[in-house]
């Protein structure tokens, strides 16, 4: 039974990446052209929300979204995340209708084709580099700046399996604290369900869950504020975990 189990989830996951594969192919001589100019960027992202939910819904992946308070759409805001899957990623052109950069990791940048588009309109972090950090952040100011959202994944990777949530670190919060840009915490909490990081034979589709909590407003604080306010939002998306977790499903 379980070679059964898991012979529909390596089709599945199969294909969840054709759904991605082939609008993504099919468009390229567009979207190539469109990363020419950063001024290209809003249409570019009109593209990629409608692809997420195309894959979502294709895929039999469809979002419960709980909203805990209102956005202004006028207003900048960086999105700090938990990072349960590579769904994550996706998962936010799905929620998000105004463009969104992320901050990712600086080897992202290598993979190829991917990596092109990715380095063209978000921002890559080395962090074994002090310079390089700083000019990062430095650009992530400038996206803010730009009328961009930021996505922010904390933990700064994925965690492994058995880890709820990991610790965070600082930069989101020296950012947000810097730029003063409320922060609003988003809690995933099935996509590690439908879809296992590093693991091919399990996930499938199903109902993913989603918190848009309340935004934070940093307005007045300095860095001696930071360390509160990085337990304070870690607070707010382990304790919705714990509450998914105790709802059950």
């Amino acid at each position: 039974m379980k070679w059964i189990k898991r012979s529909f989830s390596f089709l599945w996951r199969f294909w969840f990446a054709l759904t991605f594969a082939i609008p993504f192919i099919l468009l390229m001589p567009i979207t190539i052209f469109l990363t020419f100019s950063p001024k290209f960027y809003p249409i570019h992202y009109w593209i990629l929300h409608r692809m997420g939910k195309f894959m979502f819904y294709a895929s039999g992946i469809f979002p419960e979204v709980r909203k805990e308070g209102k956005l202004d759409s006028k207003k900048q805001y960086i999105f700090c995340v938990n990072h349960p899957s590579t769904l994550d990623i996706p998962f936010m052109f799905v929620l998000s209708k105004k463009p969104i950069s992320f901050m990712g990791k600086h080897s992202l940048g290598d993979i190829p084709l991917f990596g092109y588009y990715y380095k063209t309109f978000n921002v890559l972090v080395d962090r074994s580099s002090m310079r390089n950090s700083y000019a990062a952040y430095q650009q992530a100011g400038g996206k803010l700046k730009s009328g961009q959202n930021l996505v922010i994944y904390p933990e700064g990777g994925i965690p492994k399996e058995e880890i709820r949530l990991n610790k965070f670190k600082n930069g989101l919060f020296r950012l947000a604290v810097e730029e003063q840009v409320s922060i609003v915490p988003i809690t995933f909490a099935d996509n590690k369900k439908i879809f296992p990081p590093d693991c091919y034979d399990r996930g499938g589709p199903g109902i993913a869950r989603v918190t848009i909590h309340s935004p934070i407003s940093v307005a007045g604080m300095t860095d001696s504020d930071i360390p509160a306010l990085k337990e304070q939002l870690h607070n707010i998306i382990d304790t919705e975990l714990i509450r998914y977790e105790n709802e059950g499903r």
